[in-house]
């Protein structure tokens, strides 16, 4: 009776060890709808699902670079003395860890070791994005591309430029973000201007523009994070990991865990990155060519017409990182996100509605660039697709790999006019 037992209990065990043995990736495998099992709880469940049923598949690569050594010079320089000397305050502020009291001109990132046994820790890594996007790489101009994509196809693109900058030490503003769509001409002249703080006690400044109105309007800083742009499918809030990105204070954070995971990047070696005559450091496909292609593009392509297809999936450890709006009015309820160990790039973003039921998921690609003189470097993120399972919709952001895309780091010859309400309704116009 013992020896049955015994070996009932065996046989009971043994689906679930080949299962976790089964649950890994190699670099040149390719996951699809027969081998699924291979990613189970390396991604989330709504990736799972997109390759169980077809409509994605996954060309499994690795990197030909070393993340820890793919870091700016300032970044780099505030390492060690930036380990311990910040810490997340009651409103996710980023405080002085001796004094409490509220900082600025932070030098790299806040955080640049994040402690997991601290319960602040994914607001640190929300801040670390932060200064990733609006801070590390000097000024920046993006041209990026974005398309929305039925089951039928292609339906619009939009391109548009993204200026961004920390603030003057002398402004009570920290960042500065100067958007404007470009085409198609409907739209083209539409922005946003907007001026935040570090000390989230503080009310930031917005502009907005339209060409309809022909007016520039002053608005709160925090917009409606959770309402989608332009008939696409990711919200404001939707381009990071995080809550809401212009008011930390409004999300609770809970950190879930640290584990292994696949996450996609454009490609495995770095790219190139030009010192243009103004000093710039320009990349995308204005400097290489490369082209992120879409589902409906590529004839080989059997799935969804809104994905990447020519991105490799890398093996990586994440942080889970789970947040939950204090608005009344927010659409999203419990929203999930994934951010990729040592790099601190979002890779990817589960919402649910307000009932907690599945709504949207998406995932980001980042991307090693290196100047060529190796001066610079960075793994930073471009490429992103949402898709809305409501709708049965994707929208895909190529961003600067496509035509008329590209990114200028080190821009410390931008107009820092632009940045004032004169300035904004000049280049807007």
């Amino acid at each position: 009776m013992k020896k049955a037992m015994v070996f009932l209990l065996a046989f009971l065990c043994c689906p679930l060890l080949v299962h976790n043995a089964y649950a890994d990736v190699t670099p040149g495998e390719v996951i699809n709808a027969g081998n699924y099992q291979k990613i189970e709880g390396l991604v989330p469940d709504y990736v799972l699902d997109w390759v169980k049923k077809g409509d994605l598949t996954m060309a499994i690569g690795k990197l030909n670079v070393d993340p820890g050594d793919y870091w700016p010079q300032v970044v780099k320089d505030n390492w060690k003395s930036n380990i311990g000397k910040y810490k997340i305050s009651a409103n996710n502020s980023i405080v002085d860890a001796a004094t409490g009291q509220s900082v600025r001109g932070i030098k790299g990132l806040p955080f640049p070791e994040p402690d997991i046994a601290d319960p602040n820790v994914p607001a640190m890594l929300m801040w670390n994005q932060k200064f990733l996007e609006y801070s590390v790489k000097g000024p920046t101009l993006y041209t990026l591309n974005w398309y929305a994509i039925g089951r039928n196809g292609f339906e619009k693109n939009s391109l548009l430029d993204s200026y961004m900058m920390e603030g003057d030490p002398a402004s009570e503003y920290d960042f500065l973000e100067l958007s404007v769509f470009k085409s198609p001409m409907n739209i083209a002249g539409t922005g946003t201007l907007a001026f935040y703080c570090l000390d989230l006690s503080k009310e930031g400044l917005r502009f907005v523009y339209t060409p309809d109105l022909r007016k520039i309007r002053r608005m709160a800083v925090r917009m409606a994070g959770s309402d989608t742009v332009m008939g696409y499918d990711s919200a404001p809030d939707d381009f990071w990991s995080g809550g809401e990105r212009d008011a930390m204070n409004m999300s609770d954070y809970r950190f879930i865990e640290e584990k292994e995971a696949v996450v996609p990047y454009v490609c495995a070696d770095p790219e190139k990155l030009v010192r243009t005559s103004n000093g710039a450091l320009q990349g995308g496909y204005a400097v290489s060519g490369r082209k992120l292609i879409l589902g409906y593009e590529d004839k080989n392509w059997t799935g969804a017409p809104w994905h990447f297809t020519n991105i490799i999936w890398v093996k990586t450890r994440v942080y889970v990182i789970e947040s939950k709006d204090k608005s009344p009015n927010y659409n999203y309820g419990n929203v999930q996100g994934w951010v990729e160990k040592g790099t601190f790039l979002p890779s990817y973003k589960r919402n649910t509605d307000v009932n907690g039921k599945y709504w949207k998921g998406n995932y980001y690609c980042g991307l090693p660039m290196k100047a060529e003189d190796g001066t610079f470097k960075i793994i930073y993120k471009f490429g992103n697709v949402m898709v809305d399972s409501r709708r049965d919709h994707g929208s895909a952001y190529p961003d600067i790999f496509r035509e008329g895309g590209a990114c200028l780091f080190e821009y410390n010859a931008i107009n820092k006019s632009m940045f004032t309400r004169a300035g904004f309704e000049k280049f807007a116009k």
